[in-house]
């Protein structure tokens, strides 16, 4: 609430010559409070009823450094149901499927979707193998490994709800200077 002063106290003294009126001024005071609970019931209103989105990140499961005295013992995979992907430092895309191909293909990261989609559906626990030179941009990686994630969305997503949820199998890793040789030549 506010008030008004109407004054009341003593008056003020007169000055030589007594021509001059005194000027009356009436104080208006303010009451704050109200304003200050309203604004802490917006606060609080908002606080509770925002929601808060939550980060977005990328969960990548790294192998310990040195599996040869604690780790598991390597999983073999048939050369078959191998899908080795490339990626050079000019973020060059290239492909090599088990026995069927000896030298790897280069390839835009449209058709690696499409080729990752078909052999997913075709080739039963397919294990794809994404190798990356350190001087690749970390955005193409992204890029494929978003592309893996969609294409088990798209296939769980034509599965009947009583069928068993299908999962893509992927690893990363570096390129080795023999995985060099093999794009160049």
């Amino acid at each position: 609430m506010s008030s008004v002063d109407l004054g009341g106290g003593r008056p003020k003294k007169q000055t030589k010559g007594g021509l001059k009126r005194p000027k009356h001024r009436l104080g208006v005071r303010i009451d704050m409070t109200p304003m200050v609970d309203i604004a802490f019931l917006l606060l609080i209103f908002y606080m509770v009823t925002t929601i808060f989105s939550a980060p977005l990140s990328m969960e990548i499961s790294l192998p310990p450094k040195d599996t040869s005295t604690d780790g598991p013992p390597p999983v073999p995979v048939a050369k078959s149901k191998l899908l080795l992907m490339y990626v050079d430092k000019t973020d060059s895309v290239f492909y090599m499927i088990g026995e069927d191909m000896k030298q790897p293909s280069m390839t835009s990261l449209q058709q690696l979707v499409k080729i990752i989609d078909d052999k997913n559906r075709n080739v039963q626990k397919l294990v794809m193998v994404l190798k990356l030179d350190p001087k690749a941009s970390y955005k193409m990686m992204v890029n494929i490994i978003d592309a893996i994630q969609g294409v088990e969305r798209s296939i769980n997503y034509a599965l009947s709800p009583e069928m068993e949820k299908y999962s893509v199998r992927f690893s990363l890793q570096d390129m080795t200077a023999l995985d060099q040789q093999d794009l160049e030549v």
